[in-house]
């Protein structure tokens, strides 16, 4: 055996790391679609994929843990460079994209994005109440508006809205 592939060896001895099984692992950071964990044994491993592949694709699901959470962890070709989250304890964030639609459960606001590429649903929520803030009403002696009670109701609606649906 040669000196690199003994070291290795040695390496996966120390860890107690078998292709076969699952290790545990603490996120240290998040970096896109890949993460950098510690191991039990204190070791530090970078570009951990949160995805099946290491990409900046447009069409991706992926789960990104919080920093200092424990993840589960294989490797997808039984070497330390293999490295794939596939579950996590604690969940900063849920991102799904195709093409132009996006659905984002982010953890750290509290909000929600669900849009495409020509509407957002927080904005769209904002605009319709709005524009109902701002209605005339005709009537048979002319034109009205809405009750002031109503609009302070309507911009109470609005902001509940913008605590949970992102707009931008």
């Amino acid at each position: 055996m040669d000196k690199p592939a003994a070291i290795k060896r040695a390496l996966i001895e120390a860890l107690g790391f078998n292709e076969n099984l699952a290790i545990t692992a603490e996120v240290i950071s998040i970096q896109n679609t890949t993460c950098t964990v510690k191991l039990v044994s204190g070791m530090v491993l970078s570009d951990v994929r949160l995805c099946a592949t290491i990409n900046e694709n447009e069409d991706l699901f992926i789960t990104v843990p919080k920093v200092g959470s424990e993840v589960i962890l294989i490797s997808q070709t039984g070497q330390l460079s293999g490295l794939i989250v596939v579950k996590v304890d604690a969940v900063e964030s849920i991102s799904y994209k195709k093409g132009g639609f996006e659905f984002i459960v982010d953890g750290t606001t509290g909000k929600v994005t669900l849009k495409n590429e020509t509407s957002n649903l927080g904005a769209l929520v904002s605009s319709l109440l709005t524009e109902i803030q701002n209605a005339i009403i005709l009537t048979p002696s002319g034109p009205g508006k809405i009750a002031p009670t109503t609009i302070a109701k309507l911009i109470q609606l609005d902001t509940k809205f913008k605590t949970l649906l992102n707009s931008n």
